[in-house]
């Protein structure tokens, strides 16, 4: 995998005050974290994970590049967690196999993962929680050499798998009835979690999961309070991070809570929020059975990954050069014909080199910014959200804050604050939405230039490409030109499914793309293909486990299925999309959707 990742790894270690010791310990050695700092060294994606995670923080901010060889791998987890979730032991079996030849078993890492998954294979095929337990005890002893609860207590720091099988082994004792002490023990988790998982985007991964069970032992234990004021916080993580894993087992919990409570008021808004999900599950034809085990094994990546070996191809086929002419002097042709089938991975030194002859100067794998401060990653995803939360000021303040922190002469940093200016003058009125697009058209040239052939998405856009573009549509949409924004969101869309990643591993833009393509085609009246997306799109809102957009796109279906005019389904769907908004507080979107449902049905939602 290429990184240069180990400059931030070291900045915000150094600057927490962390040693090496703490965050390598029973993950790599002390002088291999000193090559990774240095950038000597490369690791593979999930020691690198492990390694953030032990700091509290979270790679999914960030673009990683990587080898068709090591996205098998990444995808081989996702049908493993799948396996778990329908309890399908021959299934789970058959990819662990696989799984295992392609990854290095000499790391401890992923000696723990492959023992994980045959400790779920207890579970899975006999629900047999006493040997699950053993064998979670036994994975954990791969990187941690003393017992879990000490490492706890002595604030060890812990990676997410780690916590995970903290998790597990505490559900299969209280499946077992051993509880004593267990509830202590859960209280001591989640205050780690919450003190060291600074990062809410790596804190929801685990930390809701964690409420969860010890709201259980607390309903247990008639501490109705407790149990419900520990709910409210780990569906307060979900809220806050748009995360749907685990939502219906919280939302079950939380029902318990207030009818124990007698709360009637919350529990007929609960009830509410539970039809909403139910009914995302049904339309999608997805699992909805309540599995607990499955939640805590569950990946919530929210990152993106691009495939090496899929780049150069798509970046040589576009630009028109023959693989005679990009491999010379730099490799042998039988070597590049190999790196784009995938059947070889290119090593650093000559990937640089095949991209900057093709004019991508690209060393660095970034989310929207260019920089090694972690810190402003973090400014740039609260950024973002506070678009949807009307936070306007926010959003001028911390743009500002991001400008003085980055290097402008960074093509991505000057993409990056440019777009934010450009928004910024046409929301005042200075800018028009045809010189807004030529501005933003001259930002996206930076790093996308229209190549010689004439074509203008050649290759799946990074993170900043693709948000431009999204900007570049709905100026278009805004100036009347639906037809010209459709067709932008059709070339991106070709350009993602041509690739042999799924779109889960393009969670950010394919939110985005999703609810607007979906409202693009119903306001130009393609009715059959917006239905299409639109349920394409909840269903990639059920693999990236985001529940934030889900209400949108179940607005705009609504929209679609009223031109059809089928307005008990329209209702149906304007109805529980609206139920989502509240439930992920999306103020902006609570307002037009009640507006909306009181014009169509002349009555209030209820």
């Amino acid at each position: 995998m290429v990184q240069q990742l180990g400059r931030m790894l070291f900045y915000e270690r150094e600057k927490m005050g962390e040693t090496q010791r703490n965050i390598a310990e029973g993950i790599i050695s002390i002088p291999e974290l000193s090559r990774v700092e240095s950038g000597g060294m490369e690791i593979d994606y999930f020691t690198l994970q492990a390694l953030f995670e032990r700091l509290g923080k979270s790679v999914d901010k960030l673009e990683l590049a990587v080898s068709s060889n090591e996205y098998d791998a990444i995808e081989y987890r996702v049908g493993i967690e799948h396996s778990i979730e329908i309890r399908d032991l021959h299934m789970l079996r058959k990819l662990r196999n696989k799984y295992s030849k392609y990854n290095e078993q000499k790391r401890p890492i992923h000696k723990q993962y492959i023992t994980m998954l045959y400790a779920m294979e207890w579970y899975v095929g006999e629900c047999d929680y006493a040997s699950c337990l053993y064998w979670m005890e036994q994975a954990l002893a791969y990187t941690l050499s003393e017992d879990w609860r000490q490492k706890v207590r002595t604030r060890q720091r812990l990676c997410n798998q780690e916590i995970k099988i903290m998790l597990v082994i505490a559900y299969c004792q209280w499946k077992l009835g051993d509880t004593g002490g267990l509830d202590e023990d859960l209280e001591q988790l989640g205050g780690y979690i919450l003190r060291y998982y600074t990062d809410t985007e790596e804190q929801v991964k685990v930390y809701p999961h964690c409420a969860w069970l010890l709201g259980q032992l607390y309903l247990e234990q008639n501490r109705f309070e407790e149990a419900y004021a520990i709910c409210r916080r780990g569906m307060s993580s979900l809220i806050e991070n748009g995360s749907l894993n685990p939502m219906r087992e919280m939302l079950e919990l939380e029902e318990v809570c207030l009818n124990r409570l007698g709360k009637e008021v919350e529990l007929t808004q609960c009830r509410k929020y539970q039809e909403a999900v139910r009914f995302l599950y049904e339309v999608t034809g997805r699992h909805l059975e309540s599995n607990m085990m499955a939640a805590f094994m569950k990946s919530t990546f929210q990152g993106e990954f691009v495939i090496t070996n899929e780049l150069v191809r798509d970046l040589r086929e576009a630009k028109g050069v023959s693989q005679e002419e990009l491999c010379e002097g730099i490799c042998a042709q039988e070597t590049l014909s190999k790196i784009e089938t995938g059947s070889r991975s290119p090593n650093k030194k000559n990937l640089y080199r095949l991209l900057k002859k093709m004019g991508m100067e690209r060393e660095n794998y970034y989310g929207f910014i260019e920089t090694d401060k972690y810190e402003l990653y973090e400014k740039v995803r609260e950024y973002n959200r506070c678009f949807s939360k009307g936070r306007s000021e926010d959003a001028v303040r911390l743009l500002d804050e991001i400008e003085a922190g980055v290097d402008m002469t960074r093509p991505v940093n000057r993409q990056f604050i440019g777009m934010g200016r450009i928004l910024e003058q046409v929301v005042q009125g200075e800018l028009s939405w045809q010189q807004a697009n030529r501005r933003l058209l001259e930002l996206l040239h930076l790093t996308m230039p229209e190549t010689d052939l004439g074509r203008r998405i050649y290759r799946i856009p990074f993170r900043m490409e693709y948000t431009l573009w999204n900007h570049i549509a709905i100026n278009l949409r805004k100036d009347g030109k639906v037809e010209e924004a459709v067709q932008i969101y059709e070339e991106l869309m070709q350009c993602y499914k041509k690739s042999k990643e799924l779109m889960r591993y393009h969670a950010v833009p394919g939110l985005t793309l999703y609810v607007n393509y979906l409202g693009f085609l119903e306001v130009s009246n393609e009715l059959h293909k917006a239905e299409e997306i639109g349920k394409e799109g909840l269903k990639h809102c059920l693999e990236c486990c985001r529940g934030d957009l889900m209400g949108e796109i179940l607005a705009n279906l609504s929209l679609v299925y009223r031109k059809q005019d089928l307005p008990d389904i329209e209702e149906q769907y304007l109805k529980y999309g609206y139920y989502l908004t509240c439930l992920y507080g999306r103020q902006t979107m609570i307002v037009i959707l009640e507006n909306g449902y009181q014009d169509k049905f002349h009555k209030k939602i209820d």
